[in-house]
């Protein structure tokens, strides 16, 4: 799937591509960027945590997760 995220920095929009993956047994998603740079992130108590990379500027993972929300709304567990 392709998410739009306004960039916290610039306010620029940018395409990042999301596709699901298994993370250690829970469902993530794997957000590509333009560049080809990637990390894995995993949706817990409502909020969205990078599993692989530490170096994601949490500006991002939260403007990332805004654009998700519609997305997690609807594909998450009951």
């Amino acid at each position: 799937m392709t998410i739009t995220y306004k960039e916290p920095d610039t306010g620029n929009e940018i395409q990042l591509q999301a596709e699901p993956e298994d993370y250690n047994g829970e469902q993530g998603l794997r957000i590509i960027f333009p560049t080809k740079d990637s990390f894995v992130i995993v949706q817990k108590d409502g909020s969205w945590n990078v599993m692989d990379d530490d170096s994601i500027n949490p500006q991002i993972v939260e403007a990332i997760g805004k654009a998700l929300h519609p997305y997690s709304r609807y594909n998450t567990q009951s």
